[in-house]
């Protein structure tokens, strides 16, 4: 049953969708309080930042003459909002759709997918970590006053109380490494190194892994499985081969100045602290660029506009983006981010 006839059949439900509209009014409210534009981003681009396991959704545009141009849907909304800050628009957020090509259909994905972004002038990374606090709180209070409920600072999420009081909680990527993995970031930055050091604890490592590829699986395996599950957590300082778009930490050129939240096991948002430097930027699209062809992705347009709005002066700002899906499903108490929308892609596509 579709999920329009299933609420044809009981109205009830429809309250469950209503979370994800309700976050939506607060993320607006709270964004247009502290003075915020909100920027309107295009969908479709002829170009993008070069990265190397980013795989967009392409399609073709046909001109009245029979002349076809490539486009892609964009996979985020990162591009238009440097542009936009390089013009001088200021601190803004976009709500927008946003698509991933090879992107599994499941409970925590979907090819398309609500993304906010916003960009904090003359902040960092820290700075974007208070606003995710405050912006969930907020998000609470407008939920219950919506649903009729007493306000309170807490969520619970499949049977699991998760509490939203500042200051959440807070893990580097090297303290993660050392706590739980057992290993100094250090004795991972060679591939070499890092594959004999994944072979001893036991991984099936491929001899055509990249580094990206022992990380993610070290990662996901030893690190984020000893996230609490009462609170919201911050994991951050990411190594640098990770962060094309990212400004280097200054005390500690292994890594950047990366956040991600992680909410009862999800990846909720991902933000950093912005690179202005337009070589470094240039250089990194260009490494990235060879990484993909040595990787046997197909190309992606290189977007050299990004690279010239770098370069007539970006100003010292943070951007962050945050799934709306996933945290309309946290709020919402569900398991699948099909139960928050009225026309999920598994409901099309599988």
């Amino acid at each position: 049953m579709k999920t329009w006839q299933k609420l044809k059949e009981n109205p009830e439900l429809f309250k469950q969708y209503f979370v994800k509209e309700y976050i939506i009014q607060a993320t607006r409210e709270f964004f247009l309080a502290r003075k915020y534009h909100e920027l309107e981003s295009p969908i479709l681009t002829n170009a993008l930042p070069q990265e190397r396991y980013n795989d967009p959704l392409e399609t073709k545009i046909q001109l009245k003459g029979g002349r076809d141009v490539n486009a892609y849907l964009i996979p985020t909304t990162e591009t238009f909002n440097k542009k936009i800050l390089a013009a001088g628009l200021g601190e803004h957020f976009v709500i927008s759709k946003v698509f991933r090509a090879l992107e599994d259909i499941g409970p925590d994905h979907s090819p398309e997918f609500t993304m906010l972004e916003w960009y904090h002038l003359n902040a960092n990374y820290f700075d974007l970590m208070e606003d995710c606090e405050k912006l969930f709180v907020y998000s609470k209070k407008f939920l219950d006053g919506k649903f009729k409920k007493v306000f309170s600072t807490s969520i619970n999420y499949q049977g699991q109380k998760i509490s939203l009081t500042s200051p959440w909680k807070k893990l580097s990527v090297r303290e993660g490494l050392k706590k739980y993995a057992k290993v100094e970031l250090e004795d991972v930055q060679e591939l070499v190194k890092f594959k004999k050091v994944m072979k001893e604890k036991g991984y099936n490592v491929d001899e055509n892994d990249d580094w990206q590829t022992l990380f993610e699986l070290l990662f996901a395996n030893e690190i984020e499985t000893n996230f609490p599950k009462n609170k919201p957590i911050f994991v951050y300082d990411y190594p640098i081969q990770v962060c094309p778009l990212t400004q280097t930490k200054k005390d500690d050129p292994l890594v950047c100045e990366k956040v991600e939240l992680y909410i009862a096991g999800k990846e909720i948002a991902n933000g950093y602290t912005e690179l202005r430097d337009w070589k470094e930027q240039e250089k990194r699209f260009k490494e990235e660029q060879a990484a993909r062809k040595e990787l046997g992705r197909k190309p992606v347009a290189f977007d050299h506009d990004l690279v010239e709005a770098i370069k007539s002066g970006l100003p010292s700002v943070a951007g962050i983006g945050m799934g709306i899906d996933r945290v309309a499903m946290i709020f919402a108490d569900v398991k699948n981010v099909s139960d928050v929308n009225y026309f999920p892609a598994s409901e099309m596509f599988e």
